[in-house]
This record gives C-alpha cells, structure tokens and sequence, in this order.
C-alpha cells in the first residue's frame, strides 16, 4: 500500500473518532441541561449523573437501563407540576431500546443494522429531548402552585 494511502485513512478514522466523541459530549450535556430544567424535588436523577455514560460497559449497557426511565419519569413529574402535561412517555420507550441497540451490536450480522438503528434512534431521542428542554425553558414553574386550565371560578 501507498503511504499517503494509509495516511489518508489514518485521517479519516481520526476525524470519524474525533466526530464521535464531540457528538456524545454535545449529547450528554444536552441531557444534563434538560435535568437542570427539572426541579429538584421533580428529579429522579441529578444532571451531572448523566456523565456516568462514560463509564465502560456500566454506562453503555446497565446504567441506560436506570438512567432513561428516570429522565422519562422526571419530566412526567415536572410538566404535570406545570400544568402541561405531554402526550406520550417523554422518551422513556426510545430511552430503552437504545441499550438494547448497544446489546445487539455484538451478534455478528446484526451489528450493523443495530449500529444504524442506534444512530437513528439515538438521534430521535437526543432531538426529542432537546424539544423539551426547549418546553421547560418557555413554560413558566408554578412553584408547586397547581393552577386550574378551568376558568370556571367555582372549580
């Protein structure tokens, strides 16, 4: 082979790894920033536990498990303490699979299409949850107020 060749992949593979990790820091920290919207006594989770998707096979395969139910849960609590409930299950489905993605990306000829399926699924979930982060940021907190949709006095 041509050494300009295998500098070129070189390159390119580390441009492809730099990408990554920049993506998943971006990921991780929009996460975080959407916890930090949560009120505390709404969370299930503290934001900076997010980061412990880092950790090695923990945080790609077990911790996801605990993580996105809690995340789905915290903001089921909070937009109902907003009086503005959501349709749906806040991402705790998408939250799910994809660890399972992760699981599958180990059976040899499914990897690739699990590898696809995490990107895509990924990217719905980072993008839904970025939209709620958005949400919480325009819908004022009611500081543990419930107010009535109802605008009969008597209610």
């Amino acid at each position: 082979m041509n050494g300009g060749i295998i500098i070129m992949i070189v390159l390119l593979y580390l441009l492809l790894l730099g990408g990554s990790i920049t993506a998943s820091i971006l990921y991780i920290k929009n996460l975080q920033d959407l916890l930090k919207q949560v009120d505390p006594k709404n969370r299930l989770v503290h934001p900076g536990f997010v980061w412990m998707l880092y950790i090695p096979f923990y945080g790609a395969v077990i911790f996801p498990f605990m993580l996105y139910p809690r995340i789905a849960e915290s903001l089921r609590k909070e937009f109902d303490e907003r009086n503005s409930p959501q349709p749906g299950d806040y991402g705790k489905s998408l939250g799910i699979v994809l660890p399972i993605l992760i699981c599958c990306m180990i059976i040899p000829f499914l990897n690739i299409l699990a590898m696809l399926g995490f990107i895509v699924i990924g990217i719905i979930y980072w993008v839904k949850m970025a939209q709620y982060k958005g949400m919480l940021r325009s819908i004022p907190k009611t500081d543990g107020v419930r107010i009535s949709s109802n605008s009969d006095l008597l209610d």
